[in-house]
């Protein structure tokens, strides 16, 4: 299928994805003059950034004492996310308000923050707002299934990029794109439409995973372009409110897509990707959408990336997070191997050790390992980047190896006796801290059999 027809495919897809939302606003309207670049200018006439949306987020918080069922329930009936805390008025570990929560409202429905911290433009729990709240194995995310890959291969936040430049990780070829600053997080940007490539160390594996934060309203998609023009490649998009994937198979064009429910037009939205040899879902935020498998195309160490015109009056393109890795072996099969073996799928709060919802498929992968071979222990081990104070990276991993054997233990009955922690702050690192990708791959849970 040619770069044309396979264009058309998806401009196709996205026109009947999109027949019923609404037309994007603009999420940078309503708090202009407050978002800045470093140098002072106000990125554009208008241009603001979601913070009105987090401040709205911020007021629907309530906090609960852990023994107060009355104050979870009228909380989740109200649509308000909760805090548990314990009697002096701290925040409780995920695995206990996630008990505490289940035992109060049955069905898992309630809105759940977890810690202080409210969800901010473009990071970890950005997104769906009740659903990027909830806690793992909780509501929308039972039966979510995405795993990243744990071997990066490519990363990029922008945080080693100078504000109004290029960026310096990826091959810009076309369009205009400038690196922005966000309420202290960048992000690529782009009002007039861009295309760059992604340079790989390697060839794409047969088992991997990309992931991108992109917000832009419901248009034109984000696209990554896998293998060479032509018959011998495919494409993965999402966009606001949508995400799909087309290519060629042994019969015939292919073409996947779906609908996304429960997004705002301010929110960022988490895109990934799981490819396993032609076998690829996609997501946004939570919920899986387009799949299709028996798709062929060659697998090449580049990958393209179109992202879209989005006028500076709706504030521009935004992109960050874009993380590509490879798929490991089950983690049984690895720890039977080498003794010990590295997660990247569960993820954290940013400076928290409160679990996100979105670790749900590795922590079940391990409660069923653990489930299902009883005389099998494990250390669980918290490490971190060397970025910030180093003897707060110590604390912090040691509260993330004990919030993930809290879990196992209340959400799978794992016995305590099994598990033993360990943190290790920024003192282990399997990579270079110098790159995106080193401390990316630094970020860590790893399971060492004792």
């Amino acid at each position: 299928m040619s770069r044309t027809m396979l264009r058309a495919f998806t401009l196709i897809a996205l026109a009947l994805g999109s027949a019923q939302a609404a037309s994007a606003q603009g999420f940078l309207h309503k708090l202009k003059d407050k978002v800045k670049e470093k140098a002072g200018a106000v990125l554009d006439t208008g241009t603001t950034t979601m913070l009105d949306s987090a401040a709205s987020r911020a007021k629907k918080v309530v906090r609960c004492l852990i023994s107060d069922k009355a104050c979870m329930q009228q909380a989740a009936a109200a649509g308000q996310q909760v805090v548990v805390t314990d009697a002096s008025g701290n925040a409780v570990s995920s695995a206990d308000s996630a008990a505490a929560m289940a035992a109060a409202v049955p069905a898992a429905s309630a809105q759940y923050a977890g810690s202080d911290a409210q969800p901010a433009a473009g990071g970890a729990a950005g997104g769906s707002g009740a659903a990027a709240s909830q806690p793992p194995g909780v509501g929308v995310w039972l039966n979510y299934d995405f795993v990243p890959g744990d071997k990066v291969l490519f990363y990029d936040d922008f945080a080693d990029d100078r504000v109004g430049d290029l960026p310096t990780h990826e091959d810009v070829t076309d369009g205009n794109a400038t690196i922005v600053e966000i309420n202290g997080k960048k992000y690529f940007r782009t009002v007039t439409s861009a295309d760059f490539w992604i340079n790989l160390p390697e060839v794409l594996p047969q088992r991997f995973t990309i992931e991108a934060t992109y917000h832009g309203p419901n248009a034109n998609p984000l696209t990554f372009i896998i293998g060479d023009d032509g018959d011998k490649s495919m494409r993965v998009w999402c966009y606001q409110s949508s995400a799909g994937v087309s290519g060629s198979g042994p019969n015939g064009d292919k073409n996947s897509h779906q609908n996304a429910t429960g997004i705002s037009d301010n929110d960022f939205v988490h895109c990934r990707f799981m490819f396993d040899g032609g076998y690829v879902k996609s997501y946004i935020n939570e919920q899986r959408l387009g799949q299709l498998n028996g798709l062929v195309f060659s697998r090449t160490q580049k990958i393209r990336v179109e992202v879209p015109t989005v006028s500076a009056q709706d504030g521009g393109a935004l992109l960050t997070e874009i993380r590509i890795a490879e798929g490991g072996k089950p983690l049984y099969d690895a720890l039977t191997a080498n003794g010990r073996v590295s997660t990247h799928g569960i993820l954290f709060a940013t400076g928290s050790a409160t679990i996100e919802g979105e670790s749900t498929p590795t922590l079940k992968e391990i409660g069923d390992m653990l489930k299902a071979h009883p005389e099998l222990k494990l250390t669980i081990e918290g490490h971190t980047d060397n970025v910030g104070d180093a003897a707060a990276n110590q604390t912090l991993s040691e509260q993330r190896a004990a919030a993930v054997a809290q879990y196992l233990e209340s959400s799978y009955q794992i016995d305590a006796s099994r598990l033993a922690t360990k943190g290790y702050g920024a003192t282990k690192p399997v990579a270079s801290n110098d790159t995106p990708e080193g401390r990316q791959q630094n970020r860590r849970v790893e399971l060492v059999k004792m």
